[in-house]
């Protein structure tokens, strides 16, 4: 889920994030699912503006592209209730087709959309900062006949130990629309996604350091849900590492 946190003008930021396949309680064997393989995304964003902000990033998931633009409407810095909020839009398309899929890599049908309203809160003079991130995903499954939409509540919490440490939460429940699969071959439905871990906020650098039932990265992916649900059997590590420019 995005944060309402804006890049000053001239400013980038890089991410780099990985979603391990093998579930922690294969244990030892794996590394505790370590061992990989896993999904990876990576980004490049920058500030055309202290209000605006564009992404454009890649996931292996299907070699799937998204280009995403932020926008700041509203920020309230005071001592009572620190707040904001922002709206992203953005365009993805994947490249990578299904032998059974006899479809060119850049046809319409592979394109998808998505808008996002996003608010965030300070709480407790900085100790506790919360988002709400109602988002709506077009053509959730590019594999479709017809085109199928996604409406998901994206909420997350994050207590701040200090300026280094923190723990937080995220959980992005779908309130309608398509929750199926997401390329052919897979089975089931997809589940609201749960993930909750640790930050660390040095320097330039942001780590996190987490547990996910989604091994999806790419907003157009991920607002579809995860591919398991969210009991422990099926919890996977994760991590992510952003780099402020």
């Amino acid at each position: 889920m995005p944060t309402a946190t804006m890049l000053y003008k001239g400013d980038w930021h890089y991410e780099i994030s990985h979603r391990f396949h093998p579930p922690i309680n294969q244990g030892f064997d794996a590394n505790y699912g370590f061992d990989g393989p896993a999904n990876m995304r990576t980004a490049i964003g920058y500030g055309f503006t202290n209000n605006l902000n564009m992404t454009f990033g890649r996931s292996n998931v299907l070699d799937n592209y998204d280009l995403q633009i932020k926008y700041r409407l509203w920020d309230r810095d005071d001592s009572t209730l620190r707040s904001a909020i922002a709206v992203r839009g953005g365009i993805a398309l994947s490249t990578e087709m299904p032998p059974i899929v006899d479809r060119g890599r850049t046809d319409g049908s592979n394109f998808q959309f998505y808008g996002q309203f996003i608010y965030n809160a300070l709480l407790l003079d900085g100790k506790i900062g919360i988002g709400i991130v109602p988002s709506f995903l077009y053509n959730s499954t590019i594999f479709s006949v017809d085109p199928q939409t996604t409406f998901t509540l994206g909420n997350y919490y994050q207590y701040y130990f200090d300026d280094l440490w923190g723990l937080w939460l995220e959980y992005n429940p779908a309130l309608a629309g398509y929750q199926g699969i997401l390329a052919p071959g897979e089975l089931g439905r997809s589940h609201d996604s749960l993930s909750f871990g640790t930050s660390i906020e040095t320097g330039g650098h942001a780590f996190y350091l987490f547990i996910t039932n989604n091994t999806r990265l790419n907003p157009a992916q991920y607002l579809v849900g995860a591919p398991t649900d969210a009991s422990p059997k099926n919890w996977r590590m994760a991590f992510g590492i952003t780099r402020h420019l």
